[in-house]
């Protein structure tokens, strides 16, 4: 069923607090920095902006995860790519890691001088295992579902997001791998990594970055997939349509 969507001035508002604001230039990782982790995860490094090429020419290179005692050669390989900026590649640890060590992505050694976005106060991603590997698949508890849309002008453009409320059976940090289309003819395909946090997903963009370039009101059909930090996909979900939030909408 096709959504239309009607914002008041309460969810702009709390839009403007729970979309990402403009990142500037610079990498961020999932798991965020600073999460427990299986001792089986990968890693996704995303570029914003000026890294977005930086991060894109790492694809056949290899990183390395260290800690005190113990060091993982990483495989940089192809990821996702939004239409907005942003360039996603999958960082897989040639081994496993061990067990409850703090664990410290060399990121300089490739990109020097490179910003780290969402690394809570440090210079450099790092994370702590936990006890063990992750070999649970995630399964869906509430599949994902478009719960209502925000619309918001600033001084640089219109930011324009849909919030997709889920529920994963899963032990782990978990993302989604979205494939946005229109329903009509018009742009490519875009794929891009969302995050989820809280049974929440925001796609969308800020005026000035984000994940998927959307239009005033047009129809679109979202292509949804789920993983844990170890990879793991969750069983397959019927694709999910709405439209974007207008200009009218927010007027109503």
């Amino acid at each position: 069923m096709v959504l239309r969507f009607l914002v008041p001035l309460l969810v702009l508002l709390y839009a403007s607090s729970a979309a990402a604001q403009c990142l500037g230039d610079g990498v961020q990782l999932f798991p965020t920095p600073g999460s427990i982790i299986p001792t089986n995860s990968r890693f996704l490094l995303e570029g914003v902006g000026t890294a977005r090429p930086q991060v894109a020419a790492l694809v056949g290179k290899k990183l390395r995860l260290v800690s005190d005692s113990h060091v993982v050669e990483v495989a940089v390989q192809r990821g996702w790519e939004s239409s907005l900026g942003r360039v996603t590649v999958i960082l897989k640890p040639a081994g496993a890691m061990e067990e409850d060590k703090r664990y410290t992505l060399r990121v300089d050694e490739s990109l020097p001088n490179v910003a780290l976005l969402n690394g809570r106060g440090t210079m450099l991603p790092e994370w702590r295992t936990g006890t063990g590997p992750d070999k649970q698949a995630p399964r869906w508890l509430k599949r994902p579902a478009v719960s209502e849309g925000f619309l918001r002008r600033t001084a640089q453009g219109t930011a324009r997001f849909v919030r997709l409320n889920l529920s994963l059976k899963e032990s782990s940090p978990a993302y989604l791998v979205v494939k946005l289309e229109p329903r009509r003819p018009g742009p490519s395909v875009q794929q891009y990594v969302v995050p989820v946090s809280n049974n929440t997903a925001f796609i969308g963009h800020e005026a000035c970055s984000g994940t998927f370039a959307m239009e005033d009101g047009r129809s679109y059909r979202a292509r949804i997939q789920a993983f844990d930090a170890a990879g793991q996909m969750a069983p397959a979900v019927p694709p999910v349509d709405f439209e974007a939030p207008d200009e009218y909408s927010m007027q109503q």
